[in-house]
Order: structure tokens, then sequence, then C-alpha cells
């Protein structure tokens, strides 16, 4: 079994946008497989020994969509790899790979199929026990695990999951359950939630700090957090103000909790604390209890008026959630969410999107 953090705050699975569309995600063995609020799914197979590999199996929830089959693999010392069945099985590429690197990791992503030709490696890997990574060590390095496996327990079923979640199941287009029904059997992808969001601003925030806010931000973060202070100020246009407060006591060692407000600059008794609830459930809850003005390792970008959040499951990051809020000129918005409950080396920018919206500038 590999390893997983499931997270009490996604304990349901279950995010419902609306009645129309809902995003989630499931664990089955070795994979795990999200969909998004727009039908947009993908399955990982995760080696569960080493954590130095995954498959990714990807496909948006247009009718029509092709699949997209990508290969993974932790390349740190090695000059490139190999990958084979086990058992033997056609359909993976019979050459050495070096892949395409990711964003600031050792791992380095291969294209294995798309369309007509994912097919045929998808009838592999119901039937395969496992991929089997072979790493050449570069020049000079040695290798500690030169070869691994991707197992293909779950396989299956994490795809018909998608199949069932994309409405494809007895359909000419599903990737497990095949039948007769032709692609326009499927209903059309829901629309995505539109945010405009307000135009950057050449406007400066105050350098002088206004009487009484530091009491209000300390009070957000917890009257037991008298080291909380007031991090940074951000002009938003129109005389507003977001202030982001540090929480010490509410953080942890790579996880740190800031807290906003925002409001006229230089009127404290008008600054409100801003609230990052999300527009979906998680079954019969929300994100938390409270009032959920924090945020985790957050940065704001004046540029296009969001602030990004990440919230680590553990230390290296390879699991956890990242969420987006654009500032539309009254509040801040949920924009986007890539949530990955799995802590198998999936880096960030390969994690799942499980919420998504329009954001037009």
């Amino acid at each position: 079994m590999h390893t997983a953090l499931r997270f009490s705050l996604f304990a349901s699975a279950l995010f419902a946008a609306s009645a129309a569309s809902a995003s989630s995600d499931k664990s089955f063995k070795d994979w795990y497989a999200a969909c998004d609020n727009l039908r947009n799914c993908s399955a990982y197979g995760f080696d569960p020994a080493t954590n130095s590999g995954y498959v990714r199996v990807e496909r948006s929830g247009a009718a029509d969509a092709p699949v997209r089959i990508t290969i993974s693999v932790d390349l740190a010392d090695a000059a490139d790899y190999t990958v084979a069945f086990d058992p033997a099985l056609p359909g993976l590429p019979d050459r050495a790979l070096t892949g395409e690197e990711g964003e600031g990791n050792d791992y380095r992503r291969t294209l294995l199929a798309e369309g007509p030709a994912a097919k045929a490696l998808i009838e592999s890997l119901r039937k395969a026990q496992a991929i089997v990574v072979t790493r050449r060590a570069a020049q000079g390095k040695n290798l500690d695990t030169p070869v691994s496996k991707i197992s293909m327990s779950g396989a299956v079923a994490a795809l018909l999951w998608i199949d069932d979640q994309q409405k494809r199941v007895d359909t000419v287009t599903a990737m497990i359950k095949l039948g007769s029904k032709p692609s326009s059997a499927i209903p059309p992808q829901p629309k995505a939630p539109v945010i405009v969001a307000a135009k950057p601003t050449k406007d400066k925030a105050a350098a002088k700090t206004p009487a009484g806010l530091i009491a209000k931000g300390r009070a957000l973060c917890g009257e037991s957090d008298p080291k909380s202070k007031l991090e940074d100020s951000y002009a938003l246009g129109g005389g507003v103000v977001l202030y982001e407060f540090s929480c010490p006591d509410n953080s942890g060692a790579y996880n740190f909790q800031s807290v906003y407000m925002m409001g006229p600059a230089g009127n404290v008794q008008a600054v409100k604390p801003v609230s990052f609830k999300w527009p979906i459930k998680i079954g019969d809850q929300q994100n938390g209890d409270g009032d959920n003005n924090g945020l985790i390792n957050a940065v704001f970008d004046p540029e296009k008026m969001t602030l990004t959040s990440f919230n680590k499951g553990r230390g290296i990051g390879d699991c956890g959630s990242e969420e987006e809020w654009v500032y539309d000129g009254k509040t801040f918005r949920l924009a986007q969410i890539r949530f990955m409950s799995e802590c198998n080396g999936v880096p960030l920018d390969d994690w799942p999107v499980i919420f998504r919206t329009d954001v037009k500038r």
C-alpha cells in the first residue's frame, strides 16, 4: 500500500460546486484519481516502494477528448532510463528516455501515448502488474535504486472511475467499460464559473500603520499569538488596502499561516477580515470551521491581483493543496485549487486541478 496522507479536510472526497458539476478524488490501491468541476480528470499510478516515479493518465471532460499518458521518473544522478511491462506486453517505448524537466525538481516527464495510441497502451496497463523503470547512472555517479517498479494495482478501478465521472461508461470513448453508445451520448461539459479580476493599480499603500490596526490583526490570529505582526500591506485600488499579518503560533515547521484584512486606507474601523471560504462544499463542511481568514504560505501578486497559498502535506511538498484567490474589486474569490492527497513524490506542477474558473483580466 502506498504512502497516503488523507487530510481531515478532505474526509468525504466529494466537492460539490453545484448540482450540475462536481469535483472529487479517490484512491484505488496504488492508484489515485481526481476530477475537477468541468469533468477534467487525471489518474496516477505510483511506485509504492521508492516514490521515484509515476504514470499519469489525463483526459478532459469534452466528449471527443483524447487520452494522454505520461511517465515521470526521478533522474537524480541518472543519465537516462528505459521502461518495460512486467510481464512483457506491448505499448512502451523500446529506447532510452530522458524526458522533459519539470519545475525545480529531478523528475523528467515523457509522453508515452496520446489519442488512438493510448487505447493500445491502456490494454497493456490493464494486464500488467507493473512498469519496470531501469536507470543508467550518469558518468561518475552511483545509483542507490537503479531499478524500480510503478504498480498497476488499482489501475483498472481508477480508470473506470474516471469513465463514470465523465459519463463515458458504455460509450465508444470509454477507457475501460466500452459500449456502443456514440460520443454524442456524453453530456456537454459544465461551464466554468467566471471571475473578472480587478485591474492592477499604481497606488501605493501608506508606509505608516494606522493606529489600532495591529491589535485587530493580533486578535484575528488569536489572543494566544502575541508574536503576530503586520508583515506587509498592498494597495488594491480605489483607496482600499490589503493587510497581511503573520501568525507564528498557528504555524508549523513548513506551513506558515497568515491572516488578511482589507478596507479604506487609514480607516481602521472600516477594515474587515478577508474570508477565504470555498464556494464548494466538502461533504457537509467547507474549508474548516470559523471565518477562514487564514492562508498557508501565501504570496500576493499585484500584477494579477491574486493571492496564492500552498498548504504542504509534508515538508518536501509532494502532497497538499494550492489555492488561487483573485481580487474582483470587492473581495477575493477562489479561482483554482490543485490538490494531491497521496504523498508519493509527485511535484506541484503535476498535481491535478480539482476546481477551476475562467478568470477574465
